[in-house]
């Protein structure tokens, strides 16, 4: 698995120190500057180098960005629905039912652990770091960074990422669009359920009806912001629960969880510089239950 990163450097930046490039070109954080300073992780044209030294052109400046290990995540072999991967990030299609990180009490059987096994098994083991997360009980993309500078990159303003996501509601939603601008907080501190409430952090979920009826709709949804079960809270708050969400509206027997799948994100690669868009197909169980509704779904 790689583990550094090469860049040859242009007329722009001859005169200029390593430092200047680092932090004014790569976007490196102070914190990841340090690390490679101590771990002497700096090499010109294959030779150890200070960050101040100053560059030429034609130059071949490597990082070394060689991760900690993924400290408290167990390797288990599970199959992994890879649906983009490069140097710098990979994204899975998440399957219902399993969490994206272990967490108190329940340290086995989620994405995390998969992921751990597979970077094992190539050559790798090295931190976990999630640039999105989705709940157990929703499908769909989410994407890891491979190091923490892609990590501190993808978390910037600047990157903008789109995420859209598929959700099947009760009851039909009149308006072709909407906006849905309502602050959203945790209901008391004991409690996992998050409500509407004035004073909360700001969120806003857009969305559009692909179809309807009587009965129920289907529809697409923006995320721009990224609160906690925003969607189900927004959705169950204009009276249209996602159907099958337990905690916001009522289980179903049409469908054994909420009826919510991450279809798409799209972004500028912090890298590449390229518009990067990943898909993730629509799970066996969402699509039974749009049919069974009458509903129809075109890509």
């Amino acid at each position: 698995m790689k583990h550094y990163n090469e860049y040859f450097i242009s007329e722009e930046y001859s005169g200029k120190s390593v430092k200047d490039f680092l932090i004014n070109n790569l976007l490196i954080s102070h914190r990841t500057l340090v690390k490679l300073k101590k771990n002497s992780s700096i090499l010109i044209n294959g030779e150890k180098a200070y960050v101040t030294r100053k560059l030429k052109a034609g130059d071949l400046l490597e990082i070394i960005l060689q991760d900690e290990e993924s400290e408290n995540v167990i390797p288990e072999a599970f199959d992994l629905n890879i649906i983009y991967e490069d140097d710098y990030m990979i994204a899975i299609n998440k399957p219902p039912y399993m969490p994206v990180h272990p967490s108190r009490g329940h340290y086995t059987g989620t994405l995390a652990n998969a992921l751990a096994y597979y970077y094992m098994n190539m050559g790798g083991n090295i931190k976990i770091r999630p640039i999105n997360r989705l709940d157990k009980d929703t499908s769909g993309v989410v994407i890891f960074a491979k190091n923490s500078h892609i990590q501190y990159l993808m978390s910037k303003e600047e990157v903008f990422i789109s995420k859209k996501y598929i959700a099947v509601v009760k009851g039909m939603v009149s308006q072709g669009k909407g906006i849905i601008d309502m602050p959203i907080k945790r209901e008391n501190s004991n409690s996992i359920k998050r409500v509407v409430n004035e004073h909360g952090q700001k969120a806003i979920t857009i969305y559009e009806v692909l179809d309807k009826n009587e009965k129920s709709s289907l529809l697409r949804i923006d995320l721009i912001t990224g609160r906690t079960h925003q969607i189900r809270v927004h959705m169950s708050h204009i009276g249209h629960p996602i159907i099958g969400d337990e905690l916001y509206g009522e289980i179903s027997p049409l469908i054994q969880r909420q009826g919510l799948h991450a279809e798409r994100i799209s972004f500028k690669h912090p890298i590449t510089h390229e518009i990067i868009e990943i898909y993730a197909d629509i799970p066996d169980d969402i699509k039974k239950l749009i049919s069974i509704l009458g509903l129809k779904y075109v890509l």
